[in-house]
């Protein structure tokens, strides 16, 4: 407990590299009850970065413009980072990879002669290997021929070939050797669902936002049939969630399904977190042994502050004009 406290405090010390004095939060009395390290990434003057307690971590940007980070995890020890940046054009985007800090720009690391790397849109750590999930097109044809395709330690699998220009943000989990994508199987996004391995698998009527496991059970989730939706792709059970629109997030703590619309969190179908107008909406939550680490995104015109907050009570902020707070890891001691 005296070390938690004693972490938040510092933490504070984050608002003195990225904000004003002024904008300053004591977090001093948070209550928590575990000790733990929180990883916020984001972006600070146009520079990636992430901040560990109350430390910053600007991260190499290789001479890329504008780079962000996007999202962190944490995995014996490691910090893993993937961000993106600009090219000499706004329309020319270089998805980035950090490991401990060390750059790989993955559009020249992942392309090859027959196909360029167009983004990568999610990625995940499993021991010792690394997956990214992406979009490759076609270089030796003229028009725009895109592919859905996933790397495991730099090794390309093709998951599908569209034949024309595809937008959609996949995400990607890897269990017992198996692997599981969100994605579309056509061009126009009409038909969504997920793939395991390479085989499609539809779910009606729905736009999915993520996957999620517990017990090596893997969940996908998102809308369908105009409401709430999630699916335990492992047993098949469906479950409709009427009381939001979408489901845009989703984790487990202790065998207990948190779930976000934005707005609020549920946990286990009841109504746990009833939000905080006044700080925005939830942009990324963690659940761990029943505290609650929040990142949000308040608009005051003519932009936006994002927040963090550990247990309903505001740790940081940062307002758009200095940078931003995307992505939320947090790691027991």
């Amino acid at each position: 407990m005296k070390k938690i406290l004693l972490s938040l405090i510092l933490f504070t010390g984050l608002l003195q590299i990225s904000c004003s004095e002024d904008s300053v939060v004591d977090s001093s009395n948070v209550p928590t009850n575990n000790s733990v390290d929180v990883y916020v990434a984001g972006q600070k003057n146009s520079q990636a970065c992430y901040w560990k307690n109350n430390q910053l971590v600007l991260l190499n940007s290789g001479g890329i413009n504008a780079p962000t980070a996007n999202k962190i995890m944490v995995v014996n020890n490691d910090v893993y980072v993937l961000g993106i940046g600009v090219g000499t054009t706004t329309t020319e985007t270089f998805p980035m990879f950090w490991k401990n800090g060390v750059l790989t720009n993955l559009k020249t690391s992942l392309s090859s002669a027959d196909d360029e790397v167009v983004t990568v849109t999610d990625f995940e750590v499993v021991g010792n290997d690394v997956y990214f999930v992406g979009y490759t097109k076609r270089r030796v044809i003229t028009f725009e021929d895109y592919s859905l395709v996933y790397w495991k330690n730099g090794i390309k699998t093709t998951v599908h070939n569209y034949g024309g220009y595809v937008q959609n943000y996949s995400k990607i989990k890897v269990v017992n050797n198996t692997v599981y994508i969100t994605g579309t199987n056509n061009r126009d996004s009409s038909i969504n669902g997920y793939y395991v391995n390479t085989v499609f698998n539809e779910i009606p009527l729905s736009t999915l936002n993520g996957l999620a496991v517990n017990n090596n059970e893997v969940y996908t989730y998102g809308t369908a049939n105009n409401g709430g939706y999630y699916k335990n792709i492992t047993t098949g059970s469906e479950t409709s969630f009427p009381a939001v629109a979408t489901v845009t997030s989703m984790l487990f703590d202790n065998n207990n399904l948190y779930l976000t619309d934005v707005a609020s969190i549920y946990k286990n179908g009841t109504m746990f977190d009833a939000g905080q107008p006044q700080l925005g909406g939830i942009m990324d939550f963690k659940i761990l042994n029943n505290n609650t680490y929040k990142i949000t995104q308040e608009g005051v015109a003519p932009g936006y502050i994002s927040h963090l907050t550990i247990n309903g009570v505001e740790a940081a902020q940062i307002p758009d004009s200095e940078g931003t707070f995307l992505s939320l890891f947090v790691v027991q001691n």
